[in-house]
């Protein structure tokens, strides 16, 4: 643990001094802005965080945040909790992390968090808000949730708009040649508002596509890319767009085991560019969800630093090519 008095020993000074610099009085004793910016730096690369207890015996509010994750085995999920980690760390607040149980459709140890006294809440994932949310927002916590879902009173969001993903996703494919879609996905709430999204997209622009939703349970994009295949024997689409990067992953390991592969038989595209999507062979073609630029709003709102009128913040998506997705074989 990196303490005030690691940083003094790595300095050659008193923790007095580095206390000082830290807490922002180091100027009453004389010590220069080249000394304070030199602790700040040590105690910034030596990824020092603030003791919330001690601060509190010194009469110094320690921020205390609580944060409800939808689904630790979520990839996407996990690259967020890394980022508000970070970000807590930077602003010398501590974090209570819990789960979410998904057959009651309620966080775990509920209780246990208000019981801490909550500075604020944050809410990883889309489709999770309901009554429970009240017993934080009748407190006067403040709450925002990063991730899509119906407006729920006391809470301001922070989302990707999902919409204009899809739209960039068409386009592309669209520009390529591609004239015959399918999509895989699975039965949550984010998988099928992507695919009514691409329905919508696609009605538009009259264009042929096939669409198979498969039920949420282990290996959706196998199984997905699976019925895709049978259903469209004699004539398979020419590009799939996956509700996600997960499904797109497992779609890539289903046209192995047919003896196809991405893109030369079928193009393949997923969404929200997790950290294992430029590792696939072949890379993924996917969007980028600005996952640190939404958490950084999450605390701008929490810490009432955003416009309060704005109950919904949406953030611009992002193309990222790669390799999985070219123009169909003649």
């Amino acid at each position: 643990m990196i303490t005030q008095k690691t940083i003094a020993e790595k300095l050659g000074i008193s923790p007095s001094l580095v206390s000082r610099a830290l807490s922002g009085t180091a100027a009453n004793i004389g010590a220069s802005e080249e000394t304070v910016r030199k602790i700040r730096e040590t105690a910034n690369e030596l990824g020092y965080v603030p003791n919330p207890a001690a601060l509190t015996l010194r009469g110094v509010n320690a921020k205390v945040i609580g944060v409800i994750i939808k689904d630790f085995d979520d990839p996407f999920l996990g690259r967020m909790t890394d980022t508000i980690q970070e970000r807590a760390r930077k602003n010398g607040c501590s974090l209570n992390l819990t789960g979410f149980d998904s057959v009651k459709g309620v966080p775990h140890d509920c209780a246990s968090l208000l019981r801490y006294r909550l500075d604020a809440l944050i809410i990883c994932g889309s489709d999770i808000c309901s009554s429970w949310v009240d017993d934080f927002t009748s407190c006067d916590i403040p709450v925002a949730q990063v991730g899509v879902d119906n407006d729920y009173p006391g809470v301001i969001r922070v989302e990707v708009d999902e919409m204009a993903g899809i739209r960039m996703l068409v386009e592309y494919i669209l520009l390529q040649g591609h004239r015959h879609l399918g999509f895989i996905g699975g039965s949550s709430g984010p998988h099928l508002r992507r695919r009514r999204m691409l329905e919508e997209v696609l009605y538009t622009k009259n264009v042929a596509s096939e669409f198979i939703s498969v039920s949420d349970e282990d290996n959706i994009g196998i199984r997905a890319m699976n019925k895709l295949l049978q259903k469209t024997r004699k004539c398979r689409p020419t590009a799939v767009l996956a509700a996600d990067d997960f499904t797109a992953q497992g779609g890539l390991r289903a046209l192995y085991e047919h003896g196809l592969s991405a893109p030369r038989d079928i193009s393949l595209t997923g969404f929200d560019d997790i950290p294992s999507a430029e590792l696939m062979i072949p890379a993924l073609t996917t969007i980028k969800v600005p996952v640190r630029r939404m958490v950084a709003a999450a605390f701008d709102l929490i810490a009432g630093n955003g416009a309060k009128s704005r109950r919904v913040r949406k953030l611009a998506p992002e193309l990222v090519e790669r390799e999985s997705c070219i123009e169909p074989c003649q």
